[in-house]
């Protein structure tokens, strides 16, 4: 059997157009901008409308690394060092070896590839830093850019749950895709 292994101290992340480091104080306007557009948030849940509530998520990602239960990323363009997004893990499940992931980019670094590069770099930490078996990830059927981009990524739609989220004032469907370590099935665990 397999153990989940938690980093020590907050990994940063790099790759070729992209810095990834953990979410702090510092970045609270970049997630107010991500987290209050109706248009990033269209598929998630109703946007934020007041600046303050930034701060919980901040609490959650730095508590969340503390406690063991989420590794959320700041994603920034290398060239610029603008606040893209955020992308990372959540719902550890020690245990079993697996892990959620979800991910959102501002509307103007949307489409340029910058969250396949930034997901690659992670879900590769996934699997081979923290010996995760299974990375799942759920999204609504008509956000079409994340549902390409899982495939892109070689997701495996596994099924779709029915009226299983409420955001916008209705119930809404979301499909279940996950990605499997392939070492695990190649050394049996």
């Amino acid at each position: 059997m397999s153990s989940v292994a938690w980093p020590d101290k907050f990994p940063a992340l790099d790759t070729e157009r992209l810095i990834l480091r953990q979410v702090s104080q510092n970045d609270s306007t970049g997630l107010f901008l991500c987290y209050s557009d109706p248009e990033v948030m269209r598929f998630t849940g109703s946007p934020l409308d007041c600046e303050d509530a930034i701060t919980g998520i901040l609490e959650d990602c730095r508590d969340g690394f503390g406690d063991g239960y989420n590794l959320i990323w700041s994603i920034f363009i290398r060239d610029t060092g603008d606040f893209a997004g955020t992308a990372g893990f959540e719902q550890f499940s020690f245990l079993d070896g697996k892990a959620g992931t979800g991910f959102t980019l501002l509307r103007e670094y949307q489409g340029a590839g910058f969250m396949n590069e930034a997901l690659k770099s992670i879900l590769n930490f996934g699997f081979q830093e923290l010996n995760l078996n299974r990375i799942q990830t759920t999204v609504v059927p008509e956000n079409s850019s994340s549902v390409k981009l899982l495939g892109k990524l070689v997701f495996k739609r596994e099924g779709q749950m029915e009226s299983s989220v409420f955001f916008n004032n209705s119930y809404h469907d979301k499909l279940m895709s996950a990605l499997l370590n392939v070492s695990h099935r190649e050394t049996g665990g």
